[in-house]
C-alpha cells in the first residue's frame, strides 16, 4: 500500500516538474519572440551609409520630427543667398538663381523691384559689400501652409562707411518634393519685408 501511495505521490510530483519545465521553456519562447520583434523594429529604423569606404550609421524618424529645424534652415539659407551681395554681378545672378528654388514668385517680385531701383547696379558700382546675419526665425508650425518671421540684421560696408540695417520679414511653406534644388522638402509663399530701417552708421 506504501508503495502505491509512493507511486501515486512520485506521479504527481512528475506531473508538476512536467508542468513547471513547460511553463518556463513558455515564458522563454516568448520573451525571446517578444526581444527579436522588438530589435527588429529598431534596427529596420537604421540605415547606414558608406562615405568614402566608412558606414556611418543614421537612424529614420517621421518626417515630421526635425520639421521645425529644417524649416529654420530652408528661411535661414534664402535670406543668405537672396541678401548676400557682392560688388559682382556673376555673384549676385548665382545666389539669386539659387534663392528662387527656395521661395514662389514673390522673390521674383522683390528682386524685379529692386532692379527696378538700381539697388544692384549701385552695389556693384560703389564696390559695396551686404552681408546678413540671422538672429532668429520664428516658425509656427500649428497650421497649414506654416508660417515664419525672419530678425535679421544687414551689414553694408563700403569704401568709407558701414551701414547696419534691422530686416524682419515674413513668409507662408508649404511641402514639396525633396531635391538637390529644395533639400528641406519645402517652399517659401508670399514672402515679403516687414521692416528695414538703418540703426547704425558710421565712418570708417
Amino acid at each position: 500500500m506504501k508503495e502505491l501511495l509512493q507511486l501515486e505521490t512520485d506521479f504527481q510530483r512528475g506531473r508538476w516538474l512536467l508542468i513547471a519545465a513547460f511553463s518556463f521553456s513558455l515564458i522563454v519562447a516568448l520573451t525571446a519572440v517578444g526581444l527579436a520583434f522588438k530589435y527588429s523594429n529598431e534596427f529596420s529604423k537604421r540605415i547606414y551609409l558608406v562615405n568614402r569606404g566608412e558606414a556611418i550609421q543614421v537612424t529614420c524618424g517621421n518626417v515630421t520630427d526635425n520639421r521645425p529645424a529644417e524649416l529654420r534652415h530652408h528661411v535661414g539659407r534664402f535670406h543668405e543667398l537672396f541678401f548676400t551681395v557682392s560688388p559682382d554681378p556673376k555673384s549676385i545672378d548665382d545666389n539669386i538663381r539659387r534663392a528662387m528654388f527656395l521661395c514662389d514668385e514673390s522673390a521674383k517680385r522683390l528682386y524685379n523691384n529692386l532692379s527696378e531701383q538700381n539697388f544692384y547696379r549701385d552695389m556693384v558700382q560703389g564696390n559695396v559689400t551686404q552681408r546678413v546675419q540671422i538672429d532668429s526665425v520664428v516658425a509656427d508650425l500649428r497650421h497649414y501652409p506654416y508660417r515664419a518671421i525672419t530678425y535679421a540684421r544687414l551689414v553694408q560696408e563700403r569704401a568709407s562707411a558701414i551701414v547696419h540695417r534691422s530686416l524682419v520679414t515674413e513668409t507662408s511653406l508649404v511641402d514639396v518634393n525633396r531635391s538637390d534644388n529644395t533639400p528641406n522638402g519645402l517652399l517659401m509663399r508670399d514672402f515679403h519685408i516687414l521692416s528695414s530701417r538703418v540703426t547704425q552708421e558710421y565712418s570708417k
